[in-house]
């Protein structure tokens, strides 16, 4: 067989594996990977105080939060309001480090950098009864 059959013979095959090899594959780490749960600080409607750490925040009509921050705030209780302001450029909080709570105090406002974010049940919201919470 001459070398131009041979090549001509090869192509089918050759063109058949770079489309294959163009095709993405998904790593299973990649596929592993959890779907981020974020929210808009703008969508916060509602807020109890858990400790002098822990805040609670209600997202919309039905999604609920657990924001533990990096070290005690001396106003914990985060009463009568608090201000959820982000970190990160733009209006979207997946994480913590992603928001800091804004206390304001008469002295100024106390700033409370948040540690961890995690979603909970609206039975965990309102476990700890509390007049804010609707």
């Amino acid at each position: 067989m001459t070398p131009s059959k041979i090549a001509s013979a090869l192509a089918p095959a050759c063109i058949a594996l770079v489309a294959c090899s163009s095709q993405p594959v998904a790593s299973s780490a990649a596929a592993a990977a959890p779907a981020r749960d974020c929210f808009s600080a703008r969508d916060v409607n509602g807020f109890s105080s858990v400790s002098d750490t822990v805040v609670d925040v209600k997202v919309g009509s039905n999604r609920y939060y657990r924001m533990t921050t990096d070290g005690s705030c001396p106003n914990g209780n985060f009463q009568p309001r608090i201000t959820l302001r982000t970190l990160t450029g733009g209006s979207w909080i997946c994480q913590g480090l992603d928001a800091e709570i804004v206390v304001p105090d008469a002295a100024g406002a106390e700033r409370c950098q948040v540690r961890a974010i995690q979603p909970i049940t609206k039975a965990d919201w309102m476990a700890d009864s509390h007049p804010r919470k609707k």
